[in-house]
């Protein structure tokens, strides 16, 4: 029985899967699609030669030059279904598989066109999640540049001053948006790329993804969540450590540590063949016994542990598997992360996050950046 062929229409610089097969970049929709084990991508003339150098695919086919052979006859049809249409029907190719993000334009028009059609969900390449020794190291080297940047962040609160309960650079009032801004260019003069930058202090850092405003606080918990895009490999890093510029009160000393030993237990049972939801429990079970509880405050809102322990990591920020309740097992090679964290709206957020690469008898950190908490005592 023939395998159905395999088929997307994406732009590569936004979907990882056709990235990953191709390791090409263009920033508008291209065909690609794999027959009995070859890879073929249909291109314009402004691709064409770039990618004859950079596309790891077996053959390219000139977008043109179809066109030509296709005319100018009116057809209901959009002009890439017309393409797919007029290869597949050469190459005898009746089925089709595509990703679950396939756009549905071009899938309602193949199906109409007499294509039988099939959604395979994420991963749509199980390859994808274990990750070789050289997309390990581009983790990593996204990390260091990462560390490299957290530091200077630091660097910089230490010669902050406190002024009537805000942070002051000389005359300059240190905010959310400043330390954003100063993160995201450092990061981007280390050839990374960051969105959506977490430096959120105070009541901000109890909601988990809040981004942070207006005036960075003192004796507050200040979340730094940064996870960059490294420009170059297309590898993402994620890194989160929390921290306070001034004298943080008993009971957030008390969340810290009881989230520092969460992210050890859970990094413990990490390896080869486990299931994740051990690793979560882990986590759960350690701030569960410091004291912190997960629920609803007099308010309604959800407080405590009310996330998952991590998530895989690669060429997407998130990407399978899920390290939570989800029944999952882990295997060597794959790369996750591991983020337990306590949010109270009266005390703040803290989160402390690494990335994981998996190995047969536990796993190899790729966060190398150290855990304190005070930035004034470093």
């Amino acid at each position: 029985m023939t395998k159905p062929a395999i088929l997307m229409i994406a732009a590569s610089e936004a979907d990882s899967n056709l990235y990953y097969s191709t390791h090409f970049l263009v920033p508008d929709p291209i065909i690609y699609f794999e027959i009995a084990g070859k890879k073929y991508l249909v291109l314009s003339d402004l691709e064409i030669d770039r990618a004859k150098l950079e596309a790891t695919v077996h053959h390219i086919l000139s977008l043109t030059d179809i066109g030509k052979q296709l005319g100018k006859t009116s057809s209901p049809y959009p002009v890439y279904a017309r393409v797919v249409d007029f290869i597949f029907k050469k190459k005898k190719v009746k089925k089709i598989v595509v990703p679950s993000n396939f756009p549905s334009i071009y899938f309602e028009a193949l199906k109409k066109m007499g294509y039988s059609l099939s959604i395979k969900p994420d991963p749509f390449y199980e390859n994808r999640l274990i990750k070789s020794t050289v997309e390990k190291n581009y983790i990593r080297q996204a990390a260091i540049q990462v560390e490299n940047t957290l530091w200077e962040a630091v660097e910089l609160l230490q010669k902050a001053n406190i002024k009537k309960n805000r942070i002051y650079l000389g005359k300059e009032l240190i905010t959310s948006e400043f330390m954003q801004s100063f993160i995201n260019t450092k990061l981007m003069s280390r050839n990374c790329v960051a969105h959506h930058t977490i430096v959120a202090s105070g009541a901000q850092g109890s909601l988990p993804h809040h981004h942070g405003h207006g005036p960075l606080l003192p004796h507050t918990p200040i979340i730094f969540d940064i996870f960059p895009r490294h420009a170059k490999t297309q590898y993402w890093a994620d890194m989160t450590r929390t921290m306070v510029k001034g004298r943080p009160t008993d009971t957030v000393k008390k969340m810290y540590s009881a989230v520092l030993e969460a992210n050890k237990r859970a990094a413990e049972k990490l390896r080869d063949g486990v299931n994740a939801i051990v690793v979560h429990q882990a986590a759960k079970d350690t701030l569960e016994k410091h004291g912190f509880k997960t629920g609803k405050n007099k308010n309604g809102r959800m407080e405590g542990f009310i996330h998952g322990t991590g998530h895989g990591l690669g060429l997407d920020i998130h990407e399978p598997p899920s390290v939570s309740i989800r029944d999952i097992i882990l295997k060597k090679g794959f790369v996750v992360t591991i983020e337990p964290g306590l949010y109270y709206e009266r005390h703040g957020g803290i989160r402390l996050e690494d990335d994981h690469y998996v190995t047969a008898s536990g796993s190899e950190v790729l966060t190398k950046f150290p855990k304190f908490f005070e930035i004034d005592k470093q």
